[in-house]
Order: C-alpha cells, then sequence, then structure tokens
C-alpha cells in the first residue's frame, strides 16, 4: 500500500508543519492545574504499582504500592494528578506484544500491514488485561485487516490516479500533498513546491485556482480522481467537528471544494445530511426519529449500487468521524480526569 521506495518531496519546514497540524492534536503549554500529558503506571502480575510517571511532569511519588485495577479509580488517579490519561502496563506485557508481532509478521509486509499487525496485537493486550487505559478512546472501533484497507484505497485511490489535499490563508496556498498510487502501492507524496513549480504563480482567487492545481497535477503526476480544497482554519475545524452534517453542510456552502467528486463522496454527503436531519427530527419531535422509516429503503438503495464503494462500510468504521472525535476530545481542556470513549454508535450509517 506504501511503497518502499516512496518519494517525499516539495514540502519546506512551514508548510509540512501545516499540513501536520491538520490531523494531530495541538500542543499545548502545561499550566497549573491543566490535565495534560500521559500518567504511566507499571504495575506488578498482582496490579500493585511497581513505579508512576507523568509525562509532562516526571516521576510520581506517593503511588508505589498501591492496587490500580478499578476503572473508577484511574479516572481518580487522572484527576488528582492533572493527566488526561492514564495507561497501566503489567509487567510482561511488552515482550506479550512483541511476540505477537513476531509471530505475525511475513516477510514483504508493507508498512501499512507491518503497522495494522502491531495495533491488533496491541488491541489483544488491553482485551488480555495486560494493559489498560482511561480513557480508551477507540476501544469501539475495530481494526481492519490489510485486505479492508486495500478496498478502502480502491476506492479513494484507484490505480494509476492521485489525490490532492490542499487548504490556503486567504487566496495564498498555506499547504499541499498530492499521493500518486502505482503498481499498487502509494510511490510519490508531493508537497506545496513541487507543484506550485508545475502551477506557476496562482490567480488569487482559491475557489478557481484549485482547478488550475487539478489540472496540472494530472499533466505531471497522474489523473486526479479526489481533490479537497479549504481554507485552512475552515479544514483544520472540520476536523475536529463530528456533528452530523458538518461536512454536507460545508461542501453545500463551498467552504470546502471536492473536486474531483467520485461517486462514493456524493453518497457520503448523503448519508452525513440524512443523519443530519435525523437528529433534528428527534429534537423537534421529542425523539421520535420521522426519517427511521426510511433507513432500510436507504440501505436497500445502497445495496443495489454496486459500483459505489463504502469506505466506511469496508473498514466497519467511519475514519472522519473517529479522527473528529480524537482531535476534539484531545484539544479539550477538561475540567477532571473523566472523558467518555469516543461513541462511533452512529458509524454504522450507510456512508
Amino acid at each position: 500500500m506504501i511503497s518502499g521506495d516512496v518519494r517525499l518531496e516539495g514540502f519546506d519546514a512551514r508548510r509540512w508543519t501545516r499540513l501536520v497540524e491538520l490531523f494531530v492534536p495541538a500542543q499545548r503549554d502545561v499550566e497549573e492545574g491543566s490535565a495534560l500529558g500521559t500518567l504511566v503506571l507499571v504495575v506488578s502480575t498482582s496490579g500493585r504499582v511497581r513505579r508512576a510517571l507523568h509525562t509532562q511532569r516526571g516521576a510520581v511519588a506517593g503511588l508505589t504500592g498501591q492496587r490500580c485495577s478499578d476503572p473508577d479509580l484511574l479516572a481518580g488517579l487522572a484527576r488528582e494528578h492533572h493527566a488526561h490519561r492514564v495507561l497501566v502496563v503489567r509487567e510482561g506485557a511488552i515482550e506479550q506484544i512483541g511476540e505477537a508481532v513476531a509471530l505475525r509478521l511475513h516477510r514483504g509486509d508493507d508498512l501499512v500491514s507491518q503497522a495494522l499487525v502491531l495495533v491488533r496485537a496491541v488491541r489483544e493486550a488491553f482485551d488480555t488485561g495486560a494493559l489498560a487505559l482511561h480513557p480508551r478512546p477507540f476501544a469501539a472501533v475495530p481494526v481492519p485487516t490489510a485486505a479492508m484497507v486495500m478496498r478502502a484505497l480502491d476506492a479513494v485511490l484507484p490505480e494509476g490516479s492521485a489525490a490532492i489535499v490542499a487548504t490556503f490563508d486567504g487566496d495564498e496556498l498555506a499547504t499541499l500533498v498530492a499521493l500518486r498510487r502505482n503498481r499498487g502501492e502509494i510511490d510519490r507524496v508531493l508537497g506545496p513546491d513541487r507543484v506550485l513549480g508545475w502551477a506557476g504563480p496562482l490567480g488569487g482567487d482559491w475557489r478557481r485556482d484549485h482547478r488550475h492545481i487539478t489540472d496540472r497535477v494530472a499533466e505531471h503526476l497522474a489523473p486526479v480522481h479526489l481533490g479537497v480544497y479549504a481554507q485552512h482554519a475552515d479544514l483544520h475545524a472540520l476536523l475536529r467537528n463530528p456533528a452530523p452534517g458538518a461536512w454536507a453542510e460545508a461542501v453545500a456552502t463551498r467552504h470546502v471544494v471536492v473536486q474531483p467528486s467520485p461517486p462514493y463522496v456524493a453518497v457520503a454527503l448523503g448519508a452525513d445530511a440524512m443523519r443530519a436531519a435525523a437528529v433534528r427530527s428527534r429534537e423537534l419531535l421529542r425523539g421520535i426519529d420521522a426519517l427511521a422509516p426510511l433507513v432500510p429503503f436507504a440501505r436497500l438503495v445502497r445495496s443495489r449500487i454496486g459500483e459505489i464503494a463504502s469506505v466506511t462500510s469496508t473498514l466497519g468504521f467511519d475514519p472522519l468521524r473517529a479522527l473528529a472525535l480524537w482531535l476534539e476530545r484531545t484539544e479539550a481542556r477538561p475540567s477532571s480526569g473523566d472523558d467518555p470513549d469516543l461513541d462511533l454508535s452512529s458509524a454504522d450509517d450507510d456512508r
């Protein structure tokens, strides 16, 4: 899925940072009493603390010998030590994960396959109690197989095509990434400098300039299958907004331009809008979902449209919603250590 010889080029430090900040939680300064960082507890097989460390404040005294198997206790420790989360590592957990990974890796596995093997081994460590985390935000997110990820990639970035994500500050390009898939793998990742070298000076209107960028990438890299263009602040906020209908509204109002727009994008946006309408109908009718009778019909229609792939149904969860919930809650400033797990109950919509 990702070539071992992938070429990454065309980024300067500033624009690379702008790209990364879209998808990772913002770093905050440590303030007195703020809930930041992770409290890491290394415990014996009997569940007694052997060592405690706060990732922002260093070693923590006074916890050695205490038991910490109760989730309610972990929430209290997070509040007491001003930690955003608490990670409990039983003795032997790292060895358990390492052995599981070593047994499952195969010669020739690409980077994504290797990462999924590691994620699955870590998930099993949580399931067996070798690791514990409070809150555990992705407990409800299933771990896809490499074949599932490949099918999702086929929908988003088919063989021999390119995809673009670009953001603007006003009408100036803030950052950009263009990916090419060749021979089943992503083999080139290009940044703004390379693409601007092809495109030349932009016209000063981002809602028109995106067409010029798309044409030049198609000419020099590969035909563009998907392009996402927006103001940097708008896309940054949207990636942290899990509310139903947020993406559909942004595209309808042209705060986000999706061009080219593959068929599955229209299906996903339609499902997003329907979910938002269902939520609003429940609010207006005091819990009665007026659109509920349409759900079986909508799913029947979707099942008949074989040419439109659903990334959510392929992976078993909505990746954009999972990302939004994680970013939103990670960047929040909770007043205590309490933070409920991500609720992906609505991620089973046909998107």
